[in-house]
């Protein structure tokens, strides 16, 4: 069946909007939430002051954008086009039902440049994305606590800031009513390694009234302890074997579709990549998990009260029979193993109560 294609703009119907996408990767990477981000080409930045209407200005080197475009207007869907553009400008690949929409932002100021531009936001969230690289209309393209990337002096172009928060809102509600985030565990797991995956996504430093202020301060944190521990050897060695992966001829002119698959969630790696793929991905859960003193952001749930709640739900976990695990430390009570069941809901949802950013002052 072919495809229906739309018909061009005329002169009753000018082409002053332009619909686009954008794209929020989300992961978690050494107890931090991180978030895929791009530094635009072109000598001007299109940036928001005191949330007031964004404005050209001079670019920056702290300034960020998520990846995203415009929408190719003949045939394409929305997802196709989110699909195609962060794998154009940060060579990340997702499948299709990676994606989940966020919501529509159209308001005028949103973009300065000519016509009037009306986004459709999605959100993905995984553990294996590949390493970004740079392509299309980048300079560059990288992972940045999100933290981070929130405090002074990096800038977020366009209204990405508010599209960031509401994407991390977005995959709290998924985290409740589905079971997205067993992706972070491996094929079994404990209760511990589960709750760890909550406690960091419904920190209060990722709350949308979390202030500026206290952002700045947890962003100093980490930065602290980055400039005197530098560039980790492991996320080195990840980024070559994600270069390694990528480079090859098969991946040249063919078009996206016939592309092999690294460490993507649609993952069809031929066999000649196995070995790189597997090295990678053993790199990448070591790098994920939190070392040495840096900062961890994550908050202390209570451990019965969330074994009531996960193990209540029917088919989000199945225990394993007989199979207990002793904790990272080494020490301590043996915790029983489960693996992933077959709900694709969850009902009732695993709701987690929303800690404000600031505790109430007390008089």
């Amino acid at each position: 069946m072919t495809n229906p294609s739309a018909t061009p703009a005329d002169s009753q119907f000018p082409a002053n909007f332009h619909v686009a996408v954008d794209i929020v990767a989300l992961t978690i990477k050494r107890g931090l939430l991180q978030v895929a981000v791009v530094q635009r080409q072109g000598p001007e930045s299109c940036i928001s002051v005191d949330g007031g209407p964004a404005r050209l200005t001079a670019r920056s080197s702290h300034d960020y954008a998520l990846p995203g475009g415009h929408v190719h207007w003949q045939s394409e869907s929305l997802k196709e086009a989110a699909q195609r553009e962060l794998f154009e400008e940060t060579h990340i690949e997702v499948s299709l039902d990676d994606l989940e929409q966020i919501g529509a932002y159209g308001d005028p100021g949103r973009d300065p440049r000519p016509g009037r531009t009306i986004s459709i936001a999605y959100v993905a969230f995984h553990p294996e994305f590949s390493s970004p690289f740079a392509g299309s209309d980048a300079t560059n393209a990288k992972f940045m606590d999100v933290i981070d990337l929130l405090a002074e002096p990096n800038k977020l172009e366009f209204d990405h800031r508010t599209i960031l928060r509401d994407a991390i809102t977005k995959v709290r509600d998924l985290m409740e009513r589905t079971p997205i985030a067993l992706k972070f565990c491996q094929e079994t797991f404990t209760l511990l390694e589960l709750r760890n995956v909550y406690e960091v996504m419904f920190h209060r430093a990722y709350n949308a009234d979390r202030s500026d202020a206290k952002t700045q301060r947890d962003a100093e944190r980490i930065r602290r302890f980055d400039q005197t521990q530098g560039d980790s050897p492991l996320k080195k060695v990840i980024d070559q074997f994600s270069l390694l992966s990528f480079n090859n001829e098969t991946r040249s002119e063919q078009g996206f579709a016939s592309r092999p698959k690294g460490l993507a969630s649609n993952r069809q790696a031929s066999s000649e990549y196995a070995v790189v793929d597997k090295i990678q991905k053993l790199l990448t859960d070591e790098f994920r998990k939190p070392s040495g003193d840096r900062p961890v952001f994550k908050n202390s749930f209570d451990p019965a009260n969330f074994l009531r709640k996960a193990t209540a739900i029917e088919g989000f976990l199945e225990p394993i029979n007989g199979r207990t695990q002793i904790g990272p430390s080494g020490t301590g009570k043996p915790a029983q193993v489960y693996r992933r069941g077959k709900a694709k809901r969850l009902d009732p949802p695993l709701i987690v109560e929303r800690k404000p950013s600031s505790k109430p002052k007390t008089r």
